[in-house]
């Protein structure tokens, strides 16, 4: 028969689990906060891939509606001008408008606000008017002001777009 422990080898017994029950804590703690912390960049890389998807969906269909035989040019400044501010990144808070050979066309809630984003229009290398960007309040700081600066090439890509249109048959 194995001999009953003593009370001194009890306690050092209990003593090592007690020692590698608190390793096991830590590591179970470390492993969570690196699977938190895995878990917040996934996320983080998500709002970052939706916000380009948005902006790519927009360019998509830019380009859909310059080539849409149906429509005047006029009706697919218009309706490019429409599709901006869903594609940024505070959406609900964004309107657009673009100015070309004196016309204006604006989304319905448009206001000129000091958060905005202006690029030229262009057709053969010469100025015909703008397309806006505006934020109607304020919103956290980014690369330019509240804007990222893939909203900002965003802007320069739709500005080539409605060129484009203004350039194949477009208003004067």
């Amino acid at each position: 028969m194995d001999p009953e422990p003593t009370k001194e080898e009890l306690i050092r017994h209990i003593a090592r689990m007690n020692a590698e029950m608190l390793d096991l804590q830590d590591k179970l703690l470390r492993a969570k906060d690196q699977s938190d912390w895995t878990d917040d960049a996934m996320k983080a890389r998500t709002r970052v891939l939706n916000e380009r998807v948005k902006e790519l969906d927009c360019i998509y269909q830019a380009i859909q509606l310059s080539r849409n035989p149906d429509l005047r040019p006029e009706q697919r400044i218009g309706r490019i001008v429409d599709l901006l501010p869903r594609a940024f990144q505070h959406s609900a808070l964004a309107c657009a408008r673009a100015e070309i050979d004196g016309k204006e066309y604006r989304t319905h809630l448009f206001r000129a606000s000091p958060a905005s984003l202006k690029e030229t229009v262009r057709v053969k290398d010469s100025p015909r008017g703008f397309v806006e960007a505006c934020y109607l309040k304020d919103c956290p700081k980014a690369d330019e002001g509240p804007f990222l600066r893939e909203e900002r090439m965003l802007l320069r890509v739709i500005a080539e777009c409605l060129g484009v249109v203004c350039e194949t048959e477009g208003p004067r």
